[in-house]
């Protein structure tokens, strides 16, 4: 059986599968509740209303010395360019 270890904010922290037989006891100040498939661990179970965790932002990708090369017209241009991305 699936189980989500949701703690006292109603963080799920965990998944686990469980016989619900075998001793077990979730974290202090954590519930162990049976679920069937929800239950991502970052997201949120509070009063029995499941949240997915969030979406992370995309990370940027940094342009390629050619991209930045194509960019400048001038070795100036160019050299503020590489600074830039360097930040």
């Amino acid at each position: 059986m699936r189980y989500i270890i949701i703690d006292a904010d109603g963080l799920i922290t965990n998944a686990i599968e469980w016989d619900g037989v075998t001793e077990s006891a979730p974290p202090e100040g954590s519930t162990a509740v049976q679920v069937d498939d929800l239950g991502e661990i970052g997201g949120t179970c509070i009063d029995g209303v499941y949240a997915p965790p969030p979406t992370p932002e995309p990370v940027p990708v940094a342009p390629t010395f050619e991209e930045l090369v194509a960019q400048a017209s001038t070795f100036a241009e160019l050299k503020a360019l590489v600074a830039s991305n360097l930040a």
